[in-house]
C-alpha cells in the first residue's frame, strides 16, 4: 500500500512548481498570492485543475483577463523541466478565484468541492 506522499505524487509536484511561480510573482501584473490544486484522486498525473487565487474578485478578473495563459504557460514549463508526464500537462486544467469569492461561497472546502 503506498503513503498518501506517494500517491499524490504528480499533485505534490504541481505545488512545489506553484510555489516557485509565486516567488516569481513580479513576473504578472496581477499577483497571486495562493493556490489551489485538485489532483486526480487516482494518483495519475492526467485532468489535475489548479486554482490561481487573488486576493479581491477584481484582482481575479484581472488576472484572469491578462495574466491566467502565461501563468498557466510559466506552470507548464516548470512542470516540463521537472520531468511531469506530457499527458499530465496537456490535460492540466487552470483557473482563477478570489479569495472573496472563495468566503462568500462558503470556505475553501465548499467552493472547490
Amino acid at each position: 500500500m503506498s503513503t498518501p506522499e506517494e500517491h499524490f505524487t504528480w499533485g505534490i509536484l504541481v505545488v512545489d512548481c506553484l510555489k516557485t511561480l509565486r516567488e516569481h510573482n513580479s513576473l504578472f501584473s496581477v499577483p497571486f498570492i495562493d493556490h489551489e490544486v485538485i489532483p486526480n484522486f487516482d494518483g495519475t498525473p492526467d485532468e489535475i485543475e489548479v486554482w490561481f487565487i487573488c486576493t479581491t474578485k477584481r484582482d481575479s478578473d484581472r488576472f484572469r483577463e491578462e495574466c491566467l495563459v502565461a501563468a498557466t504557460d510559466a506552470l507548464k514549463a516548470e512542470l516540463t523541466v521537472r520531468e511531469f508526464p506530457h499527458q499530465g500537462i496537456i490535460t492540466l486544467t487552470t483557473n482563477c478565484v478570489s479569495n472573496e469569492e472563495i468566503e462568500a461561497g462558503g470556505g475553501r472546502f465548499y467552493y472547490f468541492r
